[in-house]
């Protein structure tokens, strides 16, 4: 038996009083749904645990794991532990020389992929001198003759030579501060590291999220799994949570897919990273602003309604008494072509999140709850209150987590779901907490009147001027993101007399900037980067809409609008769409640097 602090322990005890009861779900060839049962999941990850232990495979030992969202991911997750065994997952889009070095910091003697690229890089990583890495196993039969290869069904024959009475005595011996995972950070700041997230820090976090989040107990609860499964947010709420609820996980093994997979779902929860919301805000801005005559107006004034009454109800007043006609005429319909109309939460978490979008999705009957957190947070540390957010602020402390403001404004957390620290890195664990247990988080905040949390910037992303003024450009970008068109925004002007950001325009956008700039034929991203008119329109909203919201050392002097778009392949964002600040400041050095140029001897003033 499992202990019941941990995930297993919940699996099992959905596998006793529910076996029957679906569990996960794959998309199925021909269409529809191959459904795992909770029965069956908790059978897969015995029967896994036990081939790991076949294979070698020691307590507190690391297996690392890599693949697209699907059912069989979770179960080798959770059949990892039940060899009492410790999963290292990875992000497909390494390189194989960085997944090398997590494999050699988590001493992997095991890895399991799903492809046969993963495939070739776990063969590359075993054949280097000095290697851990004795076996690959595959989740689908990859038609490898390599002898150090298997398949998941053959891990699983290997398996019955050992007992369930040996099974049980290592599930009997789990304590609760083992470690229970390995999230190894994104490395944009260095190497990675892989945080030590304990059985009882995951605990505390699945109570938090049901006492914050009551509807998470029913059984009947519907979500998607798409976000990378090596992500602590994407665990957060598909395992920590979600084997606690014991609702019904439906995997989309490609973010791309996300938009079929709602339609088809309609999911009860629905988590997003900024950019996926920006994604949709931007597609259906796009197709609003082709709406004419009386099909705009009513589109208008549906949302201006919405957005009023969700503003007069967070503020504890009513609300329009047209409201209800609005959303039958107009809103529910929106919803429901966006598959979000069965929506109990929707959540934003990973990265800020501009309040244009927030506004955004309000005004359609979204009310978007920021969550806050990081990996070494066990995915989450706060979050808004249910129907109640506070937009401008990531919410409330889960009952997990304590926070304090450090003199120097930087956000100090404590509590249990805080990690055990970096695995095999005890001078950088020895970094992340000071002497009486409380973390650096790298965010600078303040906490309001009723104890809801702030960001206003990060410690390490401070833009410090040629004038000595200490800039969060956050907040900056975050209006600059809501202006017509533009999907990205980076602030720079470091050791620089004044601010200049980079815009990115999104494809999705193109009509709406069509509409509000008065500029036609802007068929594609280049189209519109090079034209004179988009530019001077950007300009113009830049200092109406940002500039004028903020203090005159804030202020946003020169715009450059890039001709392409920033993405995962191309090396500008994370695995979960957030901007590399440190990439894109190299990759376009020489844009930024003439945004500085001085102007030769002669040459005639910008006006």
């Amino acid at each position: 038996m499992a202990q019941d602090f941990t995930m297993l322990g919940h699996i099992e005890r959905h596998a006793k009083e529910r076996p029957t009861a679906p569990a996960l779900h794959d998309r199925a060839d021909g269409g529809g749904w191959d459904v795992t049962t909770w029965g069956e999941y908790w059978e897969a990850a015995r029967a896994i645990g036990k081939g790991l232990m076949a294979l070698g495979v020691e307590p507190g030992g690391c297996v690392a794991i890599v693949g697209a969202n699907r059912a069989d991911w979770v179960k080798c997750q959770h059949g990892i532990n039940a060899a009492a065994a410790i999963p290292a997952p990875l992000y497909a889009t390494l390189l194989p020389e960085q997944m090398a070095y997590i494999v050699e910091n988590a001493q992997a003697k095991v890895g399991i992929c799903d492809d046969q690229e993963q495939l070739g890089k776990f063969l590359h990583i075993a054949d280097q001198d000095g290697s851990t890495l004795e076996h690959v196993v595959t989740m689908d039969d990859l038609g490898a003759s390599d002898p150090r290869v298997m398949t998941l069904a053959q891990l699983i024959e290997r398996g019955e030579s050992v007992s369930d009475a040996d099974q049980d005595a290592r599930l009997d011996a789990v304590d609760k501060d083992d470690t229970a995972l390995l999230i190894y950070t994104s490395g944009t700041t260095g190497l990675p590291k892989g945080a030590m997230l304990s059985h009882d820090g995951i605990a505390s976090i699945g109570e938090s999220a049901i006492e914050r989040y009551p509807f998470f107990l029913d059984h009947e609860l519907r979500s998607i799994s798409y976000l990378p499964l090596c992500h602590a947010a994407e665990q957060g709420f598909t395992n920590f949570a979600g084997v606690v609820s014991g609702g019904k996980i439906y995997f989309c093994p490609d973010m791309k897919q996300i938009k079929g997979y709602l339609t088809d779902v309609h999911p009860h929860f629905f988590m997003a990273v900024p950019r996926v919301w920006e994604k949709f805000e931007a597609a259906l801005r796009g197709k609003m602003a082709e709406a004419t005559g009386l099909k705009a107006w009513l589109a208008g004034w549906a949302r201006r309604t919405e957005l009023a009454g969700f503003e007069a109800e967070m503020n504890g007043g009513g609300g329009p008494l047209l409201r209800g006609l609005a959303n039958t005429l107009i809103i529910s319909k929106i919803k429901g072509a966006l598959g979000l109309d069965q929506l109990k939460l929707a959540l934003s978490g990973a990265a800020p999140i501009s309040r244009s979008t927030l506004d955004f999705f309000a005004s359609i009957g979204i009310a978007i709850h920021e969550g806050y957190g990081m990996t070494e947070t066990t995915a989450f540390a706060s979050g808004q209150p249910h129907r109640r957010p506070r937009f401008g602020t990531i919410g409330l402390p889960l009952a997990a987590s304590e926070v304090k403001i450090a003199e120097d404004g930087e956000i100090m957390l404590r509590g249990r779901n805080m990690v055990k620290g970096y695995f095999r890195l005890p001078e950088k664990t020895a970094e992340l907490y000071d002497a009486d247990g409380w973390m650096h988080t790298g965010d600078l905040g303040e906490l309001d009147a009723d104890g809801y949390i702030k960001i206003t910037g990060r410690k390490k992303d401070l833009i410090i001027t040629a004038g000595g003024k200490n800039v969060a450009p956050a907040e900056m970008e975050g209006y600059i993101q809501g202006l017509p068109g533009v999907g990205q925004a980076v602030v720079v002007g470091d050791r620089q007399p004044y601010l200049s950001a980079l815009v990115v325009l999104d494809p999705e956008a193109l009509p709406e900037l069509e509409q509000a700039s008065g500029v036609a034929g802007l068929k594609d991203v280049p189209t519109a980067a090079k034209h004179p008119e988009v530019k001077k329109f950007l300009e113009a909203r830049v200092e109406s809409d940002c500039n004028a919201r903020v203090a005159r050392y804030q202020t946003i002097k020169k715009i450059h609008v890039l001709d392409g778009v920033f993405s995962v392949d191309t090396g500008e964002l994370t695995p979960t769409l957030k901007v590399k600040r440190n990439v894109v400041n190299d990759k376009y050095a020489d844009i930024i640097d003439a945004l500085y140029a001085q102007p030769k001897p002669g040459a005639q003033p910008r006006a």
